[in-house]
């Protein structure tokens, strides 16, 4: 009887072994593609004039909230959001992002309400403007300008309280996005000295974007991934080089102001 015991012991402790090995194998197959998602992702990224912005969602709550953040981009640049609660209603955001050869500023105003259950909607409008450089090694060449978006953004998010650490959302812009770039010999060979090609374009824009925050009441550690989409409403033959993804990383401090 003893014998029996413990080797059907033994064959339970073998079955949670294999268990065990089972499951440790698909953590690894689970990381393993994700981290080749991530990377076919950079891959095929590329670089672009443009990019998503990798700006706070905020979820502004009430009267005075301020949100401070700073942070860097897969594509690399350094960024910093402030957002401000103006009034129960309304808000104001600001955000800068700086690269080695770009640049991005938008400023927006904008509506908010706490839906109840730890949940904010808000709505912004606003401007941006920026520059982008890209070279291209394929022919040589390179295209640069400067673009101005006017776009609103939607966005949808549950806050942390008490002992929740945990912040996350999501939020979609879209808008009139018009640039001017000068193609020097970007698409195809023209000339070493120029003159070169001008674009005045006009284009739509679409950007997606979903983000966490996670940790303490007034500081959090925040990561946001975003997607871009530009289509042309003029001159539809030369596309508009825009890196589709951007991933953020960074730091969100939310003050006490009351």
């Amino acid at each position: 009887m003893s014998c029996a015991i413990n080797a059907e012991q033994l064959h339970v402790h073998l079955d949670i072994q294999e268990n065990f090995k089972a499951n440790d194998e698909k953590s690894v197959i689970m990381r393993k593609v994700i981290c080749q998602g991530i990377l076919f992702f950079l891959l095929i990224n590329g670089c672009g004039v443009y990019h998503p912005q990798t700006i706070d969602i905020p979820l502004i709550r009430e009267k005075n909230d301020l949100r401070i953040d700073a942070g860097i981009s897969v594509v690399p640049t350094v960024h910093s959001t402030i957002s401000y609660g103006l009034t129960k209603k309304l808000a104001i955001q600001a955000f800068g992002s700086v690269g080695s050869d770009e640049y991005y500023f938008q400023v927006a105003p904008g509506l908010y309400k706490d839906l109840g259950r730890q949940r904010v909607m808000e709505f912004y409008g606003g401007f941006g403007y920026g520059y982008g450089d890209i070279y291209k090694d394929a022919n040589p060449g390179s295209m640069f300008g400067n673009y101005q978006l006017y776009f609103v953004q939607y966005n949808l998010g549950k806050y942390a309280t008490g002992s929740q650490h945990l912040d996350y959302g999501f939020g979609i812009k879209t808008g009139y996005f018009h640039s001017i770039l000068t193609d020097e010999n970007y698409y195809k060979f023209y000339s070493y000295t120029g003159p070169y090609d001008i674009y005045d374009e006009n284009s739509l824009l679409i950007e997606p974007v979903i983000f966490c925050r996670l940790g303490g009441e007034r500081v959090k550690f925040r990561i946001n991934a975003g997607l871009s989409w530009i289509m042309k409403i003029s001159n539809p033959e030369n596309y508009i080089p825009v890196a589709i993804f951007n991933m953020g990383f960074g730091i969100n401090f939310t003050p006490k102001t009351r």
